[in-house]
């Protein structure tokens, strides 16, 4: 019995995934956005998505009082409803279905490029708008090795590898498996993908700024830029006007990355990261707790011990002391 309940709680997640994408993908964002607000607005205690939206963008807009911020919140925490609402449609639906919602591509042409002088590829993606959708529009164009981080249940995970798979590329775990077929695909000259902007478990991974705040980074970036030299890209997207506009950008790396040492090469990345975000701040997915080391410590900005900090900030409108908070 014991042994039962996970696998049919698995098997309800792919079941709900499967009714929401008979409905319109109009609907289940209107429903992913609704939920979304209804969470914004109960007590910051309560609503943990909506702590950590308010806080990171507190915390990387400094500029912003808490009466703007907290509007960006709510914005981006309906785009956030919004992109989880079309997972469902993006995953169980072919990948045409999902191409056909692309309006624009920009940058494609320097990636075929890429491909035809025999050039390996590494491309840099980030949790922006409806993320799944740039691996379908480049998995078109050449042999890709994409990195994903498996979660424990395995009927999602094959569900999620098939959706993203879609029109050829190939998923690795992002372990030790991963990087070796990774090396394997760059020593072919393939083009290989990385999430860069996730916190990865490894201690031996540095600190870099990111928006002004020291945040462990992934160094296999580096690694791959020293060892193969690669044309590196940034590849992500934005709505334009709603979900069946959307806008998929791919745009080659600074030459500061290349050639340089670690620290400048993942500074460098994450300042590119920033700077994609600050375009559509509200299309960035910002529940993600990517601020929660600090000096080598693990911080408690997400937990409820940062409200009083937020209803501080709100009554006299001003903006969070990072130096403050637990």
């Amino acid at each position: 019995m014991s042994q039962s309940t996970p696998r049919h709680g698995n098997d309800a997640v792919v079941l709900l995934l499967r009714v929401l994408a008979r409905l319109p993908l109009s609907w289940v964002t209107a429903l992913g956005a609704a939920l979304a607000w209804l969470i914004s607005w109960l007590p910051l205690s309560m609503a943990s998505a909506y702590r950590a939206t308010l806080v990171n963008i507190m915390l990387c807009y400094p500029e912003l009082d808490y009466r703007s911020a907290a509007r960006l919140a709510r914005r981006s925490l309906l785009e956030t409803g919004r992109t989880l609402g079309e997972f469902s449609h993006v995953w169980c639906h072919p990948a045409e279905v999902s191409l056909a919602r692309v309006k624009q591509v920009t940058g494609l042409d320097a990636l075929r490029a890429s491909y035809a002088a025999g050039r390996p590829v590494l491309l840099l993606t980030l949790h922006q708008s409806s993320w799944e959708i740039p691996c379908l529009v480049v998995g078109q164009e050449g042999p890709m090795t994409v990195f994903y981080q498996p979660g424990a249940n395995e009927a999602l995970n094959q569900l999620v590898v098939n959706g993203r798979q879609g029109t050829g590329a190939t998923l690795v775990p992002a372990d030790a498996r991963g990087v070796k077929a990774g090396i394997a695909a760059l020593n072919r000259r393939e083009a290989v993908a990385i999430l860069v902007d996730h916190t990865p478990h490894g201690s031996n991974n540095p600190s870099v700024p990111f928006f002004g705040h020291p945040v462990r980074t992934s160094n296999l970036t580096y690694k791959f830029i020293q060892r193969y030299q690669p044309d590196i890209y940034f590849v992500g997207c934005h709505r334009r006007n709603g979900a069946d506009d959307i806008a998929v950008y791919l745009e080659p790396a600074p030459a500061s990355m290349y050639d340089a040492d670690e620290a400048t090469t993942l500074a460098e990345m994450n300042r590119v990261l920033a700077e994609l975000i600050s375009r559509w701040p509200e299309q960035y997915y910002w529940v993600y707790k990517r601020l929660r080391r600090r000096d080598g410590e693990k911080r408690r900005y997400y937990r409820k011990e940062v409200v009083p900090f937020l209803r501080e900030a709100r009554r006299r409108n001003s903006t969070l002391d990072v130096s403050r908070l637990p």
